[in-house]
């Protein structure tokens, strides 16, 4: 009976306690929980607000990782990679935010969010023991929701408003690369390296402040209206701009351009033909002439490097005096360079004159290549070394008039099938090319027997008739367009043999007209 008795005070104990431990819940415990609840959902809106603003102020120890220019160079800044056929990595600039930096920004300020409430979680068991963390843990859920809530109320906007800007930067970026091809494309302004010959349609510019070199300054990841270097030096982006305030340089030797790189016209004209066939006479007499021609039609002429003005200067010397002309030395390349402003058009020549020997020996003009450029090129053909002018009309080569004239020694169908091989072999598609074929030393032709009836419109017919018809019918098949001169090299000739025509007609090709009204009707 004792048992009985006992059992039920117990249980009526227990029930005393429970109902205690309920009251004490109800009366104290939950007005505490109402209490603090919504104090702990505002702290946890702070921490939110809080770790964000240090994150994007970079302050204290929410302060991101920043992508430097290092990263960039070394590939560690989250930018796709590049072409593993990419010959240079990524220029040393500070990327743009909307392309990187933001997510570094938004993954630190998440896990600086995620930590303070993760360690939160662990502590409290370990600070105020099982029972009170048990008690605490309602308030600290609290204190989570506070903070993932007002995380994604600031996540969403600052999400809207990177994608709004990243389009925005994208149509800028778009708008200016598109606005440089096309300029480029429409005056054809690629540049010539004057030391190695490449030609690129992206030149490198050098930060004006540190010397960097920057291989790509078009729109991009790298800055979009602007670019900062890793030195703090601005450079505008685009190739049209950034070449009007920095002298670019070539990608392959580093080599600075001649001014008015990448901005002007860029045409190249080769002179090719056998050894003493008269290239370099003609060059000279032809650019002489050109200059007079151009002044006559209101265009305005200058050199824009010491070199090319002193090599024209010793070419006109020679012209003017009728003096021999020294044959060109093998390894001697550069071009005489001449800029030429015509109305509204302004363009950089470039006239190229290697030795004839480069011309006959497929192994020898492997160098050569700005013949793989050049937009027309001219070919000069000797009458001199003809057979059917030496041997019919003159009887041999001892003859006084063909010993003055100094005739090429080799054949010009070896020299032209050589050279056009060469192009072949590199790839380059001569049908889309214009060649002039010029016939030299007029002034000792014309008035001899071989020139009885030559006269500058005739010369396709005379070659056909002087046993060079496969020359012709080669060089209409090889090549887009082919015009034929008849050119005296002297200081006294006639306008109609004009050593600059071939040049003329080249240049308008090209867009840049000079030629007389007279020629053009």
């Amino acid at each position: 009976m004792q048992y009985i008795v006992g059992f039920f005070v117990a249980l009526f104990a227990l029930y005393i306690v429970l109902w205690l431990v309920l009251a004490v819940l109800f009366y104290v415990v939950l007005p505490v929980y109402v209490a603090l609840i919504p104090l702990a959902v505002v702290a946890g809106m702070i921490v939110s607000i809080v770790v964000t603003t240090l994150t994007l102020v970079g302050a204290g120890k929410h302060r991101p990782a920043t992508i430097t220019p290092d990263d960039v160079t070394a590939g560690t800044a989250r930018l796709p990679q590049l072409p593993k056929d990419s010959a240079f990595g990524r220029d040393w600039a500070w990327p743009s935010y909307l392309v990187s930096q933001w997510r570094v920004d938004l993954a630190t300020a998440t896990r600086g969010v995620l930590g303070i409430l993760g360690r939160g979680w662990r502590a409290l068991p370990r600070k105020v023991g099982v029972l009170m963390a048990l008690a605490a843990y309602p308030v600290w859920l609290a204190v989570n929701v506070g903070a993932l809530f007002t995380g994604v109320l600031i996540a969403v906007p600052w999400l809207t408003f990177v994608l709004v800007a990243w389009l925005g930067w994208l149509l800028v970026v778009g708008l200016l690369r598109g606005a440089d091809t096309a300029i480029q494309r429409t005056r054809r302004s690629s540049p010539s390296c004057p030391a190695c010959h490449l030609v690129t349609k992206v030149p490198v510019f050098p930060c004006t402040k540190c010397g960097t070199l920057h291989r790509d300054v078009r729109p991009g990841r790298l800055g979009g209206a602007w670019r900062r270097c890793g030195c703090g030096g601005v450079l505008p982006t685009t190739i049209l701009r950034a070449a009007l305030k920095i002298r670019p340089v070539c990608p392959r030797c580093e080599k600075p351009y001649r001014a008015g790189a990448a901005v002007l016209t860029d045409i190249r004209i080769p002179v090719f033909g056998p050894t003493s066939a008269g290239k370099t006479r003609l060059v000279n007499a032809g650019l002489v002439a050109l200059r007079d021609q151009a002044a006559a039609q209101g265009a305005v002429t200058e050199f824009v490097d010491q070199e090319s003005e002193t090599a024209y200067r010793e070419g006109a010397d020679i012209i003017a005096s009728d003096g021999d002309t020294a044959k060109t030395a093998p390894g001697k390349l550069p071009a005489i360079t001449l800029q030429i402003r015509s109305g509204r058009r302004k363009a950089s020549l470039h006239v190229f004159d290697a030795a004839g020997e480069y011309y006959t020996n497929r192994d020898e003009n492997a160098d050569l290549e700005f013949l793989d450029y050049a937009q027309g090129m001219v070919f000069v053909v000797d009458p001199f070394s003809i057979p059917w002018v030496i041997d019919q009309f003159f009887g041999g080569t001892t003859h006084p008039r063909v010993a003055q004239a100094n005739p090429a020694v080799d054949d010009p169908l070896q020299t032209y099938h050589v050279t056009v091989r060469r192009l072949r072999d590199y790839g380059i598609d001569t049908g889309h090319r214009s060649l002039a074929i010029a016939v030299v030393k007029a002034d000792l032709l014309t008035g001899t027997e071989p020139a009885a009836d030559l006269d500058p419109g005739d010369v396709k017919d005379w070659l056909d008739r002087a046993g060079l018809d496969h020359l012709v019918l080669t060089a209409e098949r090889d090549f887009a367009e082919v015009r034929y001169f008849l050119v005296a090299s002297t200081r006294a000739k006639a306008e109609a043999m004009s050593p600059a025509a071939p040049f003329v007609w080249l240049l308008g090709k090209s867009g840049v007209d000079i030629a007389p009204a007279e020629v053009k009707a």
